[in-house]
């Protein structure tokens, strides 16, 4: 079983570079006890967010963008954390495949015992607004083999495979090694990375998927819409996708400074590379070729089991009944650029309609941005106004129906309380952390009305199936196996050695994990 409240996965002790395995540790109780017996179970989800399933042989990437923030790089402390490469994004499917197998194992939610109701993913289904990474997506949750790779079907060109014919660049982790006569990568020789030889190989392989074996339901995030989570895609960067060249480093005169441009939390943002920009080839694939604005929906309308439940339809925004709770999804992705998010003003009196409409019923709001997140506001001129924290957060406290807010895009577990206007009613806003960065985990969330007119919404963490101590053998094929390897990788993340609580950060506190909390109940 992967519930955390049986037992934990946490970072061992660190070897003489750093290198920390995973260890199992003590099962985390639920703080604030158990739902108050005679309750009724509303509702019980499955949240998970930030897959990130990521086509790590794009050339649409920019992962040379991210060594200026390596720890030791000129630029690196003006420029922070960029996430435009991670050594474990090869193994994305497979964190995927094995998260849906640890929900499963769950069969019933882990405090009251209900049924599950349904698997809500909350944005990032992809890392580059690929085509054939959206397609993995929707394989992978209907239970259908994915092989996560593209260009030639025989040979990698991710930026951390070895191949003699290519540039050495030591800042990339390479599992197979260096090349004859030169010396290790850096993630390796100061970090510790082990030596995985075979592992770039049995990436490629295709992965066998359990599926989601519930209702799946998906929100639209910054990565499903934009190159990177960031750029808006126009007819250059479609040809980047599709084509045979990788652009490698910046250009002659080109300053760690435009790195900023392409990691933007507000729109507009751009690509960085020029005409001089050095490149090396790699295979074309058309499969490669970017979503267009309806794309997504599209998809995963045609994909997502339970078409009866779906109420109603804005965009990428919807409304359905699941349990008895109506779960409502925003689109906050700014499609304009900038990673943070907003809501356009059409949308936002859409979702004042389907509140009031909603108001003898309990509402579960769903997201990709969190509410401290939506503030990117950026909008062309003759584009509809786009709304802030402060307009959305209003319009949510003002009608006592809602009563959580699952959210995901800060790669945490947190929650955190909102009082509404009239200081005794308000709402449970609570994000999930990623399933590509460390700890990769997931949630249940149920939600309970208690005797006494109480609500009791009950979260347990749930890890994916992915083995804590896993061996190495060339040739392993096996899920769990590479879905370990990742969160191990993700655990040892160079760029956030010097910066600890980061992951810390990403993990919680015990009240953000497994926590039974409290709020009035709307209908009492």
């Amino acid at each position: 079983m992967s519930l955390t409240s049986d037992r934990t996965v946490e970072r061992g002790e660190p070897d003489a570079r750093g290198w920390r395995p995973l260890v199992t540790g003590p099962g985390e109780p639920h703080l604030g006890g158990v739902p108050a017996a005679g309750g009724r179970v509303l509702g019980a989800l499955v949240h998970m967010s930030d897959p990130h399933l990521c086509d790590a042989e794009s050339p649409a990437r920019q992962e040379h963008l991210d060594r200026h923030g390596d720890p030791g790089a000129p630029y690196a402390p003006l420029l922070g954390t960029i996430g435009t490469y991670r050594a474990q994004e090869i193994l994305t499917a497979h964190v995927a495949a094995a998260a849906l197998a640890a929900v499963q194992r769950l069969h019933r939610a882990p405090v009251a015992g209900a049924p599950l109701d349904a698997v809500v993913v909350t944005g990032d289904l992809v890392d580059n607004a690929q085509r054939n990474e959206l397609r993995w997506y929707t394989d992978l949750l209907a239970g259908r083999p994915v092989a996560p790779r593209s260009g030639d079907p025989a040979r990698s060109s991710w930026v951390g495979a070895t191949d003699p014919g290519r540039t050495w660049w030591p800042q990339y982790w390479h599992p197979d090694g260096p090349p004859d006569g030169v010396p290790d990568d850096v993630p390796t020789a100061r970090h510790g990375f082990p030596r995985l030889p075979g592992i770039v190989d049995a990436a490629r392989q295709a992965v066998a998927s359990p599926g989601a074996g519930l209702p799946w339901h998906s929100v639209h995030g910054n990565h499903d819409a934009l190159l990177q989570g960031v750029v808006a895609p126009d007819d250059a960067l479609r040809a980047l996708a599709v084509g045979a060249e990788r652009v490698v480093d910046l250009a002659p005169g080109q300053t760690p400074f435009v790195v900023l441009d392409a990691a933007a939390t507000v729109g507009p943002a751009r690509y960085t590379h020029t005409p001089e920009s050095p490149r090396e080839p790699v295979p074309p694939d058309a499969g490669r070729d970017l979503v267009e604005p309806g794309d997504v929906t599209g998809a995963l309308a045609a994909a997502e089991p339970d078409p009866g439940a779906l109420v109603a339809r804005y965009g990428n925004a919807w409304v359905r009944d699941v349990g008895e709770l109506r779960l409502i999804a925003m689109d906050t992705a700014n499609p304009h650029g900038g990673y943070q998010g907003s809501v356009d003003a059409e949308q936002l009196a859409w979702l004042d309609e389907q509140l009031t409409a909603a108001a003898d019923r309990y509402v579960v709001v769903l997201s990709h941005h969190p509410s401290w997140t939506l503030l990117n506001a950026y909008a062309p001129d003759g584009e509809p106004r786009r709304h802030r924290a402060d307009d959305v957060l209003g319009l949510l406290l003002r009608h006592r129906c809602v009563i959580a807010w699952l959210a995901g895009h800060v790669h945490a577990h947190t929650h955190r309380w909102h009082p509404g206007p009239d200081g005794r009613s308000g709402l449970f806003e609570i994000t999930t952390a990623s399933l590509i960065d460390w700890p990769q985990q997931l949630r249940v969330v149920e939600v309970v009305r208690e005797p006494g007119g109480t609500l009791a919404i009950t979260s347990t963490v749930v890890d994916h199936a992915g083995a804590g101590g896993w061996t190495w053998e060339p040739g392993c094929d096996d899920v769990t196996v590479l879905a370990g390897v990742s969160r191990t990788l993700a655990a040892n993340d160079w760029r956030v050695r010097a910066r600890p609580e980061l992951l810390t950060r990403a993990a919680g506190a015990p009240a953000d994990r497994n926590a039974v909390w409290r709020m009035p109940d709307p209908h009492a």
